[in-house]
């Protein structure tokens, strides 16, 4: 039992750069992904641009920085839906079982496939983010800030952080439940609805409640300006984290216990 238990660990690395590259392959070949992302991008960046060019002034609570960056909501939507697409059109279309034929190991496979998309979402956001803020302080003219300025570097970053842990999610959630329409709706459903339904509850409760809930703890990171009601950036990033690490840890516990 040890010995075999000291040989597969070997195995599981040794696989590992392999599986990478598979699911590499896998996400740039679909046509799916340019277009999630193609959307993700315009969607940051002119929203971003819209709303920049629409502000008049510094009104209370003004915030240049979360302003140019606005366009992340929209763009949170785009790879939350690539990040559900990218497991389940395997299950859908039934090329999931030539997967775990080709590589046994499921529990690598569902991590590759998180890490790759992680790792896209946070370049793209990253990059995109930088381009956005740019434009937005351009657009916004004399009310603009300088990339310099406190919390906008950490900002710009922060877009791609969030980004890359809602792709860790999205994967996560994606594995539990492995439909597309269910995985979907769970994760605009945690992201979005979930914060608006919250605003219903009680002040005394809703405050203690609402800023640990993924998507708006997640988001902390990309806010200058913050109050009692919100987590500090770190801390938001750190909480949004937890909750991607205990989807994927679920979806890897499943995806080993069921048939396919």
């Amino acid at each position: 039992m040890t010995d075999l238990a000291l040989t597969s660990a070997p195995a599981e690395q040794s696989v590992w750069p392999d599986l990478l590259r598979s699911e590499w392959a896998k996400f740039r070949t679909v046509r799916s992904t340019y277009w999630s992302l193609i959307v993700a991008v315009a969607a940051m960046i002119g929203l971003g641009a819209i709303i920049s060019a629409a502000q008049s002034g510094h009104q209370a609570g003004f915030d240049p920085v979360s302003i140019s960056l606005s366009g992340v909501l929209l763009a949170q939507l785009a790879i939350g839906v690539l990040g559900v697409l990218f497991v389940t059109s395997e299950y859908s279309t039934g090329m999931i079982r030539t997967t775990f034929t080709a590589a046994p190991q499921r529990r690598s496979v569902i991590a590759a496939k998180a890490a790759v998309f992680a790792a896209v979402a946070l370049v793209v956001g990253t990059v995109t983010s930088l381009v956005t803020f740019l434009a937005g302080q351009a657009l916004m003219s004399s009310h603009g800030v300088s990339l310099t300025s406190p919390g906008a570097l950490r900002s710009v970053i922060g877009v791609g952080l969030y980004l890359g842990v809602l792709a860790v999610f999205a994967v996560g959630l994606a594995t539990i439940i492995r439909s597309t329409a269910g995985a979907i709706a769970s994760v605009f459903g945690l992201i979005l609805v979930v914060p608006a339904v919250a605003q219903a509850l009680p002040t005394s409760i809703r405050d203690s409640v609402d800023k640990y809930l993924p998507g708006n703890a997640g988001q902390a990171i990309f806010h200058t300006i913050r109050d009692t009601s919100t987590l500090s950036p770190w801390a938001g990033l750190g909480v949004f984290a937890l909750y991607a690490a205990a989807a994927l840890a679920a979806g890897l516990v499943l995806v080993v216990r069921r048939d396919v």
